[in-house]
């Protein structure tokens, strides 16, 4: 990978706006880029894992869920990919992190194999999503995410918008909120040819491994970041390897609100 309530939650999260304002508790309209300003001028961190968490040196590892608490906020959790992939640990971590003061959801790797399983993978993420106990926005679980993104390094060849449109529907169905995008402006130049319409209305989670610059809003959408994932070589006590970071674009309070605290 390159972590109000009710129908007040539902339109911070559905609406155009990206940015959070501090003094209010509302949501203002996103501030342009500021190109140069580092991931360390954010103060609310957290954090996105997966299986490779739970390995280092061919051997299994555990994560002190209570320790990564201590010095983060929020934590995505990988949960499925595909149709039929689910993370082997994404159940233990979802538990595990419900004990702890860590703002947290699952994320699903869209990963297509033919030009109309969009909704396919969302039961998919839904199903296994629930199983572990997630039910979306609220008492501090926030909204859930997908990473749209090239697969071993090549863009999905049975990509399309419509499927993400309708996986992003389905999701946005079960859950009563619409998802978080975890993507990046290369990607989307790249793989959708600068067509990212049907991104937009999203909160965007977005890549960008220069720690001193804010990553590029995405071509044809309504909305600059809220989630930034600055580093895939993070360390973080708690954690045996190393570990993605990222920042949130606001308070601590806005993201508690987010996640229905």
């Amino acid at each position: 990978m390159f972590t109000a309530v009710g129908v007040a939650l539902a339109a911070v999260v559905g609406s155009a706006a990206a940015t959070p304002a501090a003094s209010t508790g509302t949501v203002a309209p996103a501030a342009p880029n500021r190109a140069a300003a580092p991931a360390s001028s954010y103060k609310v961190k957290g954090i996105d894992t997966s299986r490779h968490q739970h390995e280092e040196g061919g051997r299994k590892t555990s994560i002190s869920w209570s320790a990564v608490a201590r010095s983060h906020a929020f934590v995505f959790h990988k949960a499925t990919q595909g149709t039929t992939h689910t993370d082997p640990d994404f159940r233990q971590d979802f538990a595990a992190v419900e004990k702890t003061s860590l703002l947290h959801a699952p994320y699903h790797f869209f990963d297509p194999k033919n030009t109309t399983d969009g909704t396919a993978q969302a039961r998919h993420f839904i199903r296994v999503a629930r199983a572990a106990g997630y039910r979306g926005p609220s008492a501090g679980q926030l909204p859930p995410a997908v990473d749209i993104e090239m697969v071993k390094n090549r863009c999905p060849s049975a990509l399309r918008s419509d499927q993400i449109r309708a996986f992003l529907a389905e999701v946005k169905k079960a859950f009563g909120v619409a998802p978080i995008v975890y993507t990046n402006a290369n990607f989307v130049n790249t793989c959708m040819k600068g067509k990212g319409q049907a991104l937009s209305g999203h909160v965007q989670w977005l890549a960008r491994y220069n720690a001193q610059q804010e990553p590029r809003r995405l071509p044809g959408t309504d909305r600059s970041w809220t989630f930034w994932q600055h580093s895939k070589e993070g360390k973080v006590a708690g954690i045996t390897g190393p570990v993605d970071l990222n920042v949130f674009r606001g308070s601590l309070a806005e993201l508690r609100a987010l996640a229905g605290r």
